[in-house]
């Protein structure tokens, strides 16, 4: 053995239980219709347009549980908006957002199923009526009204995705009521990161509480809930496990699709959603600056050229120049910048008129950059010469690091719900710089819950089922430990195995856990506390 850390960090008990009531299905409401004003921006530069637009709008049932799905019948009249161009089999999604009041605050978007449809020029858009369904907030109580407040049309063409908004600016009110009545499920509870996030990666979503085996569905929507579309998510790996635990990532559309500002991402499984807060911030655009891996070398050469302080996801035109300034088409290479507004790209070197390397964003010239190149013609004869590079490397250590040291399971009420709560480990990054192929294993331990006036829970009434993953670089596949109960036993977190296939193993692997309390039905009141250790060997 190389080395023997341990960590520990305190879990704080509580957690509140909840009793789901069956709501019998109400009949459907009359339709509600109002006309007000509104204000669209088209897409493409054709400017805006401002007009009267009937809405009208039938939700069923009357009566629905809190976190209960309403559905929503959605007739429109002709839009003020107009197309420049006639355009046939254009794929359409429509989209109404209503804003509720009574009952619940906030707005929920009737989102209906993409369709085909003809688009004149010049004449007021009518889309057909659609359908689709929301759920109303868990905490709602009471009869909650909504009014509309924005159309967006969603039109797919050449490729690209165009967005006509409709804003109410005048007019308008209510469309109907639904009355929110009985105990509804738990609601489930979304996470997500904390920090700035950028077009085009990746986001880590994670939470408990979901339908177990659900078909999570992640949208982007507008603060206060309004906006909802999961095309500004362009892919996802979200899955629920069968105790409702949220895993997965969703991968933002590009820049242009996201600009930077503040929203709120929810996740819909089919029966229950929650939205977390979400901030999108692009890589700003500095001083742009390009660079050489050589600034010299014969015709032929391949260099590469790199960028950086670029808009993220615009395509970079790298070209070369000649004495006069002028481009040498037949050397033009072409590639996007990644979501952190770099880009690499190589470059052929085609004659010996190059004197300079140029790219610019887009065709913008302001963001044109270059920097200077020296064909070299060599004269033969020169010979050649060797140089030997010696490096030393050596074997680091085995350790680990955690993202905290407190976990808490809430508060239960004795007498109501299940008495099962769920929390989450702190996440623990394992990094192995030993060089070697012995292999490392992460167990816990966990002592019995206690109080200050001697109450007890015994430790194995906590349950865990451990995850672990290896990052980016890392050589060898962790294990996970299998889903266990807790106590004085150690009970593996993650390991890793030596393998023979490989000359060693090691880098950084990230391990956590979802923890489930079940909090016996005869427990004494008061604060509980236990303490769980974590060894890595």
């Amino acid at each position: 053995m190389t080395g023997l850390l341990a960590a520990c960090f305190v879990l704080s008990l509580s957690c509140v239980g909840a009793t789901a009531q069956a709501v019998p299905p109400p009949a459907p409401q009359a339709a509600g219709t109002v006309a007000p004003t509104v204000h669209c921006t088209l897409p493409a530069g054709q400017g805006e347009a401002t007009g009267p637009q009937q809405m009208t709008v039938e939700l069923s049932p009357a009566v629905v549980a809190p976190g209960g799905k309403v559905h929503a019948k959605v007739t429109l009249g002709p839009s003020p908006a107009t197309s420049a161009l006639a355009l046939d089999d254009v794929p359409t999604i429509p989209s109404l957002d209503l804003a509720m009041s009574g009952g619940a605050a906030g707005t929920v978007t009737v989102r209906g199923a993409e369709f085909t449809m003809d688009i004149p020029a010049g004449t007021p858009i009518e889309l057909p009526p659609y359908e689709g369904d929301f759920l109303v907030p868990a905490d709602a109580s009471g009869e909650i009204s909504f009014a509309p407040v924005r159309t967006l049309t969603q039109t797919k063409v050449l490729g690209s995705v165009f967005e006509t908004p409709c804003d109410v600016v005048d007019g308008g009110g209510s469309v109907g009521t639904v009355t929110v009545e009985g105990t509804g499920s738990e609601p489930a509870h979304l996470t997500a990161p904390a920090d700035p996030v950028r077009p085009n990666t990746a986001v880590m979503l994670g939470g408990s509480g979901w339908t177990p085996g659900g078909a999570p569905v992640p949208s982007l929507c507008a603060v206060g809930g309004g906006g909802c579309d999961p095309l500004k998510f362009k892919g996802h790996t979200l899955t629920i496990d069968s105790y409702g635990t949220l895993h997965g990532t969703a991968t933002l559309a590009e820049a242009g699709a996201v600009p930077d500002g503040a929203y709120e991402v929810k996740v819909n499984d089919g029966t229950k959603e929650a939205t977390a807060p979400l901030t999108v911030r692009a890589v700003a655009a500095g001083d742009r600056e390009i660079s050489l891996s050589q600034s010299s070398g014969p015709v032929g050469s391949v260099i590469t050229v790199s960028g950086k302080n670029y808009n993220p996801d615009r395509w970079i035109n790298v070209i070369g120049l000649d004495a006069t300034g002028t481009g040498l088409d037949d050397s033009a290479v072409y590639v996007k910048s990644g979501p952190d507004g770099t880009f690499a790209v190589e470059f052929t070197v085609i004659s010996d008129a190059v004197v300079a390397v140029q790219a610019d964003e887009g065709n913008d010239p302001a963001t044109v950059r270059t920097a200077p190149f020296t064909v070299s013609t060599g004269g033969g004869g020169g010979g050649s010469a060797d140089q030997r590079l010696n490096t030393s490397v050596r074997a680091g250590t085995l350790s680990m690091v955690q993202d905290g040291d407190t976990v808490d399971f809430g508060t239960t009420v004795l007498g109501t719900g299940s008495g099962v709560q769920r929390s989450r480990l702190n996440r623990v990054e394992v990094e192995d710089a030993r060089g070697v192929n012995s292999g490392w294993s992460l167990t816990a331990t966990l002592t019995g819950f206690t109080s200050a006036d001697g109450g007890t829970i015994p430790a194995d009434a906590v349950r865990w089922t451990p995850r672990c993953t290896a990052q980016n670089g890392s050589v060898g596949v962790p294990v996970a430990g299998s889903p266990a109960a807790l106590g004085s036993e150690a009970a593996s977190l993650c390991r890793m195995n030596p393998d023979g296939s490989r000359p060693f193993t090691g880098g950084r692997f990230d391990a956590d856990a979802d923890l489930t309390l079940t909090v016996p039905g005869f427990t004494r009141p008061g604060d509980y506390s236990a303490t769980l250790t974590l060894t890595l060997l």
